[in-house]
């Protein structure tokens, strides 16, 4: 697996990956990780994913996944 570059985030780690033709976003918390693969040739370019995986709208759905995560996580913590 090939690091391409880390976005920053204040609240989370954004690691951009490519591996066998495909790209892979992984996003950290402390507890929690999310990965998400797209195929290279759904991109023009490097930059495109970058933009992507940079928007506030996907990021915002990310964090979402979070606390949603996290809640179901709570209700299942004795």
């Amino acid at each position: 697996m090939h690091f391409i570059k880390e976005i920053t985030h204040p609240q989370m780690r954004i690691s951009l990956f490519e591996w066998n033709s495909k790209y892979i976003v992984k996003f950290e918390t402390p507890h929690l990780e999310q990965s998400y693969k797209y195929s290279v040739l759904d991109f023009s370019s490097q930059k495109e994913i970058e933009e992507l995986v940079s928007s506030s709208s996907f990021q915002d759905f990310v964090l979402q996944t979070f606390k949603n995560m996290y809640a179901e996580m709570a209700k299942h913590t004795f």
